[in-house]
């Protein structure tokens, strides 16, 4: 019997796995069209920096182009995201 090898995900992690207070870019959105076209309305685009205002259980809240939303646990997992490092929010 053969084993499926994991492979490390290289769009991030979803927002939910992120504490209050990190800034984050949105890498990818993993949900159907309709939904999509929802997530892309309220700004949370592919590229966008977002930061995590506070992370319970539930629902996320972040802060995105100035605007702050708050997402469903079932939504936030389906959106991946990457840990802005030190050097990218200073030119930011």
């Amino acid at each position: 019997m053969w084993k499926r090898k994991c492979h490390r995900n290289l769009a991030g992690r979803s927002l939910c796995d992120y504490p209050g207070g990190s800034r984050v870019t949105i890498s990818e959105i993993r949900v159907c069209p309709r939904e999509r076209c929802r997530v892309l309305a309220m700004g949370l685009t592919p590229g966008t920096v977002a930061e995590i205002c506070s992370n319970g259980p539930g629902s996320c809240c972040l802060r995105v182009r100035d605007c702050d939303l708050v997402l469903g646990d079932g939504m936030a997992r389906h959106i991946l995201a990457t840990l802005v490092s030190d050097m990218d929010s200073r030119t930011a």
